[in-house]
């Protein structure tokens, strides 16, 4: 009777599965400015002093949907984070891009006005990390944003604006600061002014994309290496070097080589054909840059991928289900940086 009661006690136990975290919903208004809603996720008994992830959708994309296909949540809850999902406004009837919101749900990273710190877009999407991190207590060192599309380019904008918010960037699918206009780096610098430092930066672009060329996150590369020699030391003197420290390609059983013409092609109006066509995954090249001994920035090609977040769930906008997971390789890299 012992061990029957025993093991009726013992099985509730094993039966139930680790308490899962809320989203609740909020909104932050800028003094004199622009008003944005949040996703704001928690794993359950979150402590203090852990890291938040900010996490920017992409044009006709909302947050909720941002939040089912990274899959930021589930990791959360493993790695013990909080996670934002920041919701830009749709301009009424659908109209062209408007100073507080855009018609098809697009940051305005292409407009001068949403590129600069203290207003705009990148003042409110800096108040409501804020008020994330201060409700949270959390540590203030580990602090990152990453985006897709037109949230990477705006993610770009909030590293250039606010490298003593954010401690790492994540750009999938993205470009250079000042709407893909900075080749240099210079620029971005400017925009650091007396915060300027080297911040690190992740990087992901499918080879396939013909809505954001890989050619436009390979120019982000160059840029925010050369915003890194500029923050190192006042100069642009090579001291941060712009070859990359290591390049591995992984080639999935059953892929075409890179550069073969891999047919698995995703458009977002039709399933990813891989999986049909028999193949495991994409080919994918992984280069990273060190500097002083220290990783500043990683860049992830994804061979014959298009304009889509990998790795993710089917039906939703803009995703595949093949590919590496990005999610949780940004990650790591972030967890290897904080502010100083």
């Amino acid at each position: 009777c012992a061990a029957l009661l025993l093991g009726s006690l013992l099985l509730p136990l094993q039966a139930s599965a680790a308490p899962k975290g809320k989203t609740t919903l909020h909104a932050y208004s800028q003094p004199g400015g622009l008003t944005r809603a949040y996703r704001l996720y928690v794993p359950a008994g979150l402590t203090p002093q852990r890291p938040v992830m900010v996490v920017l959708h992409g044009c006709n994309q909302t947050a909720a949907q941002a939040e089912t296909a990274t899959r930021f949540d589930a990791l959360a809850d493993k790695e013990r984070f909080a996670v934002v999902y920041p919701q830009q406004v749709i301009a009424s009837g659908g109209s062209a891009p408007a100073t507080d919101g855009n018609g098809i749900g697009c940051w305005n990273w292409f407009l001068p006005e949403h590129q600069v710190r203290g207003s705009g877009e990148p003042g409110v999407l800096a108040g409501l990390t804020q008020q994330v991190v201060t409700t949270l207590e959390s540590d203030r060192r580990r602090v990152y944003v990453e985006g897709a599309s037109a949230g990477a380019d705006m993610s770009v904008i909030l590293g250039a604006t606010y490298p003593d918010l954010f401690a790492g960037v994540g750009s999938l699918a993205g470009c250079s600061y000042h709407g893909c206009g900075d080749p240099s780096g210079e620029l971005t610098y400017a925009a650091m002014g007396s915060r300027a430092r080297v911040v690190p930066m992740f990087v992901e672009n499918g080879t396939g994309d013909t809505i954001n060329p890989a050619a436009l996150s390979e120019q982000l590369v160059q840029s925010w290496l050369g915003a890194d020699d500029l923050a190192d030391d006042a100069t642009m003197n090579l001291s941060v070097d712009r070859r990359p420290t290591t390049t591995t390609t992984s080639v999935p059983a059953g892929t075409p080589r890179p550069g073969t013409g891999d047919p698995c092609i995703h458009d977002n109006s039709a399933t990813c054909p891989g999986g049909v066509l028999g193949l495991s995954d994409y080919p994918v090249t992984v280069q990273t840059w060190n500097h002083k001994g220290k990783d500043v920035l990683e860049l992830w090609l994804v061979h014959g991928m298009q304009h889509a977040y990998p790795h993710a769930p089917s039906g939703e906008p803009y995703t595949d289900p093949l590919g590496p997971d990005v999610t949780a390789a940004s990650w790591r890299f972030f967890a290897r940086h904080h502010l100083p």
